[in-house]
């Protein structure tokens, strides 16, 4: 999910949508000008100290299905980013998407957050990440995979034993290497290998090889950056992977029947270069990839193999 598409003539056209997807009018606030500095940042645009006007919906031309997609999309963050969600900031998102003939599912899952039909907001964000997930699962395993997967995740049903060892020797490579860190982080927090007891499908495992090569804690805060890193990585509706954690660590509203509902996570420096982060590596690692060949490599040296970008602190140093 790539999120720098936009030609330089567009941004200042794009800067204004996303102003007034945050409020559509009177005067924006610290974290929602960070939202602004930080897409800025990321797409190369000097856009200045002031706020940009709010613009109408039918005021916006951007050629191209995919910039538009991505531009809904964006907007789409950006409305989720205030709790409790604006009506006025939804319908222009609505009046966005019909004037752009480009619509996404998270329309409707916002519209269930604004009128507190939590359960629907629930069920809409798994049935778009269960389709994900299962066809992966798929991919990897045929029916059998997809059957393992929920298996894992709703009765806790021991998965994969065949390739429980292949995990559990991770615990045996050098220290720093990646496959010892993802060992050292799966016991740290207690999550169970594939073939373990209680342990993943091993058609997920990528996520926590990912927390420990993107530098993602298993915290609300951490999950809801490393959803964003995925969604950015992903190449095929990688989207579902940020609404989902935005929901579940911002708006308080749990998706997944593994941890409860948090709020106020959404920071948006952090959440957006997390993304493009996700964007600019050389593999979608979300989708069908082979992780073990970087195990045995030093974790930087992995990073460097899928050209990752350092996390915004070690940027802001530099």
């Amino acid at each position: 999910m790539d999120i720098d598409v936009f030609t330089p003539d567009q941004l200042p056209l794009v800067m204004r949508t996303l102003r007034t997807a945050l409020r559509t009018d009177g005067a924006l606030d610290a974290r929602e000008r960070l939202f602004l500095d930080t897409y800025a940042r990321i797409a190369g645009f000097e856009h200045g100290s002031a706020d940009p006007p709010p613009l109408s919906a039918d005021e916006v031309t951007i050629d191209g299905a995919h910039r538009r997609k991505r531009l809904v999309q964006l907007s789409a963050l950006a409305v989720l980013h205030a709790r409790p969600v604006r009506a006025e900031s939804l319908q222009f998102l609505k009046a966005l998407a019909r004037h752009l003939h480009t619509h996404d599912p998270v329309i409707e899952v916002i519209d269930a957050v604004l009128h507190g039909r939590t359960l629907k907001a629930r069920m809409l964000s798994m049935r778009r990440g269960m389709r994900v997930i299962f066809k992966e699962a798929y991919l990897a395993e045929g029916v059998m995979g997809v059957l393992r997967f929920v298996g894992a995740l709703a009765f806790r049903v021991r998965v994969n034993k065949d390739k429980f060892w292949n995990y559990k020797r991770l615990g045996l490579l050098p220290e720093g290497t990646l496959g010892r860190e993802y060992w050292r982080h799966m016991t740290e927090v207690g999550f169970g290998f594939p073939g373990e007891p209680a342990g993943i499908a091993d058609s997920v495992a990528y996520h926590d090889v990912l927390h420990v090569l993107a530098g993602n804690e298993t915290t609300p805060h951490g999950e809801i950056q490393q959803g964003a890193f995925q969604a950015g990585n992903r190449r095929e509706d990688g989207f579902f992977f940020v609404q989902m954690v935005l929901l579940q660590f911002h708006q308080g509203i749990q998706v997944t029947p593994v941890t409860p509902g948090f709020t106020d996570n959404f920071h948006p420096d952090l959440v957006l270069w997390a993304i493009h982060r996700g964007a600019k590596c050389n593999a979608d690692m979300t989708h069908q990839w082979n992780f073990w060949p970087l195990m045995s490599l030093p974790i930087d040296e992995a990073r460097a193999r899928v050209e990752l970008l350092p996390k915004l602190g070690a940027m802001r140093a530099a």
